[in-house]
């Protein structure tokens, strides 16, 4: 379940910056040259490759991914909206590597909602009960809720795309967020059909509506049918709605065209 992946440390964007510029200059870097080559501490050296990795800029081996490549050529800070969606999206991707977050977002990330530290420990348990068979202990249940809602709060996390705000001692509330640029989406979009439904040119619509997909960008059935309508005029997917079930084709599945179209190549 990579409960403790985090070291007990939130996401933070200024840290991975320096991973992301490490693999740049060493692509496969190890653990020394974190150390002879950042200022990251010990602790972090552990825990911020972790997130690039999650947050989908980096593979298990250390290389920039398709994503990292775009990331750190044209938005190097990580400062632009879409950027920081995508982060979200791969940490919390149902097909990911960190699936006690896809859990947590999809069942508490409802616009509107509110919930305590102490909710999100007890759907942590129950979910690593169920998925792991065992009870992980109180201090890694209570620092990965902490480092969770951190991530979301801070703004060198992902704070700044207002998916939670603290409106109490450990008290959360879901904002009724903007919706993702849409060329973030597209690309979200590419990478998660690859993922689920491989090489097939044209899904059920309403497996988009009603999926993870939409539950991730925290969409409703209206906005997402926006950014769909969007994508259909930008000529990425197209989409038939004649009788149903209505069809969702994907006319351009690179991702490279969607993160092209995003940083505006």
């Amino acid at each position: 379940m990579s409960l403790t992946f985090h070291r007990t440390f939130s996401l933070s964007r200024s840290s991975i910056v320096k991973v992301i510029s490490l693999a740049k200059e060493k692509p496969g870097f190890k653990r020394d040259d974190l150390a002879d080559n950042t200022d990251l501490g010990t602790v972090y050296q552990e825990a911020m490759p972790r997130y690039a990795f999650r947050t989908g800029l980096l593979d298990k081996r250390n290389y920039l991914t398709v994503l990292g490549r775009f990331v750190v050529r044209h938005d190097p800070a990580l400062e632009k909206a879409g950027t920081q969606w995508l982060l979200h999206y791969h940490l919390a991707a149902p097909h990911g590597p960190t699936a006690f977050w896809h859990y947590l977002v999809r069942t508490r990330f409802v616009p509107g909602n509110t919930f305590t530290a102490a909710d999100l420990t007890a759907d942590l348990t129950a979910f690593l009960q169920q998925e792991a068979g065992k009870t992980p202990v109180p201090d890694s249940l209570r620092s990965t809720v902490t480092v969770f809602t951190g991530t979301y709060l801070k703004a060198d996390g992902l704070g700044r795309l207002g998916l939670l705000e603290e409106i109490a001692a450990k008290t959360y509330r879901v904002p009724a967020a903007e919706a993702p640029p849409l060329w973030a989406f597209g690309y979200a979009l590419a990478e998660y059909w690859h993922a689920h439904y491989g090489e097939r040119l044209t899904i059920n619509l309403d497996d988009l509506i009603q999926g993870d997909l939409a539950a991730v960008f925290l969409l409703g059935e209206e906005r997402l049918s926006q950014l769909l309508l969007q994508l259909k005029q930008e000529g990425m997917i197209d989409l038939y709605r004649i009788s149903r079930p209505y069809q969702v084709v994907l006319l351009q599945p690179s991702l490279e065209y969607a993160l092209q179209k995003m940083y505006e190549v």
